[in-house]
């Protein structure tokens, strides 16, 4: 009786292991078949319509029809409820967007994918869970209408088709009217369809970072610049990388007022650089959101003549800048403040030379005050931090900021606030308030103590 008890219970557990195996080889061939009945179009996938759904409220309605249907999987097996719990913090917190691609021969979808964000521009994305790729099926987690709403993109989303663009602000034409900051684009081209080189004029008025304001500098900076991004994105403080290149010219004051005793002249002609990019993760990948930029003016050609700074009746001091380097550091989306913004805050180095001249009507050449110090003991050293908020989208857009420096040589500082608010990203203000604290006033003429605000309106015509 035991033996045949035995006997028995083997059989079970044979018949049972030889089902589960049949049903593995089962559904193995039938997938065969499946996908054997779809023409394959592989070699056209760059072609095919393709975008993003970065709608926040879409993805959480489509993410809910996965969650009631619980038609989610990583490596063809259900996942626990720990794991989707973990991955429902990620969508409200805006940390996963999905994908999806078209078929090539109608409006079906192939491929639907939830992908984290920083994994949507590499070339082998690590995907949340297993992408569906049957429409049909997908149909029946989501339900026709919203199938059929992810099919006509009735939502905010980053087009990816090789042969189409979606309008996205600032990528195609771009006037930034802003007397302190102008940016004016006037070409944009692309290499692969999926990557944008923007090419605009800029302006500059003053460097905060080395306590030298437009207020005084009496010194633009014009040129161009170009911008790349690999990728298009909502925020286009998402480029890659950015180059700009230009030169100086005289600039007088807003309005005239108390000049002073030894003010700041532009003393011959400068090459402005400024190369700026998200660099850091090319030393590691993890290294996301770092804004790194190197900045600097040379003045390649002085004006060394007393005729070039035109015909004045009296002898008088004064100061110039001619060469200055800023290598600032700064990282951005460190927390959301709720509506308000998200966190960002930086740092870096700055050094800028002084050099004491002197005008004399009957002298032919400018003399200088300082020829027995060396180049090198005419600069000045600055550290300083940049903290602040940033906001995007939405009705209102603002980026506040607080810059505070100091000089390592003169035991002096500065600090200041920046903001600049924009209504629909058309139309706004951009302000700026600086001063300086334990400055020597009897060593150190005016524009190194003096507190200075600046104002311009900015309009803005973008699409």
């Amino acid at each position: 009786m035991k033996k045949f008890s035995l006997l028995l219970l083997s059989l079970v557990f044979f018949q049972n292991g030889f089902s589960q195996e049949a049903d593995s080889v089962t559904t193995a061939n039938l997938k065969k078949i499946y996908n054997s009945l779809e023409y394959n179009t592989m070699a056209f996938n760059d072609l095919k319509e393709q975008w993003i759904i970065n709608d926040p409220v879409f993805i959480r309605e489509i993410y809910n029809r996965f969650v009631v249907r619980n038609a989610f999987r990583v490596n063809d097996k259900k996942v626990t409820r720990e794991f989707v719990q973990q991955k429902t913090d990620d969508i409200y917190n805006g940390h996963i967007l999905i994908e999806v691609r078209k078929r090539y021969y109608d409006d079906e979808i192939e491929f639907f994918a939830f992908i984290p964000e920083d994994q949507i521009n590499q070339p082998e994305p690590k995907y949340v869970f297993d992408p569906v790729i049957d429409g049909f099926y997908l149909k029946e987690i989501l339900n026709d209408k919203i199938y059929d709403k992810v099919r006509t993109r009735d939502y905010y989303f980053d087009n990816l088709t090789k042969t189409d663009y979606d309008v996205k602000t600032g990528y195609y034409f771009d006037l930034n009217l802003n007397l302190l900051d102008p940016d004016i684009m006037y070409w944009n081209t692309t290499s692969n369809a999926r990557n944008k080189y923007l090419l605009s004029l800029f302006g500059k008025w003053g460097d905060d970072r080395i306590m030298q304001p437009g207020w005084y500098a009496n010194e633009y900076i014009f040129g161009s610049k170009v911008t790349y991004f690999s990728n298009i994105s909502n925020n286009q403080k998402n480029y890659t990388y950015s180059v700009s290149l230009g030169t100086n010219a005289p600039a007088s004051k807003p309005f005239i007022g108390t000049v002073p005793a030894k003010p700041l002249y532009v003393s011959g002609k400068s090459l402005y650089v400024k190369i700026s990019g998200d660099f850091m993760k090319y030393i590691d990948e993890s290294l996301t959101d770092f804004d790194l930029s190197v900045e600097t003016k040379y003045t390649f050609v002085d004006n060394l003549k007393t005729l070039d700074y035109g015909k004045k009746p009296a002898k008088f001091d004064f100061y110039s800048n001619k060469t200055y380097f800023v290598l600032e550091v700064m990282k951005r989306n460190l927390f959301n403040l709720f509506d308000f913004g998200q966190f960002e805050a930086g740092g870096g180095i700055a050094s800028a030379d002084i050099h004491h001249l002197q005008y004399d009507p009957a002298a032919v050449k400018i003399t200088d005050l300082q020829g027995s110090k060396s180049l090198f003991d005419k600069f000045s050293h600055f550290a300083f931090v940049d903290f602040g908020v940033d906001r995007t989208g939405g009705l209102i857009q603002h980026n506040l900021h607080t810059l505070i420096g100091y000089n390592v040589q003169g035991g002096f500082g500065y600090f200041g606030v920046k903001m600049k608010v924009m209504l629909n990203d058309t139309f706004g203000m951009d302000i700026r308030y600086f001063n300086t604290y334990g400055v020597d006033k009897k060593k150190y003429d005016p524009w190194r103590y003096d507190s200075f605000l600046v104002f311009s309106p900015i309009i803005r015509i973008n699409y």
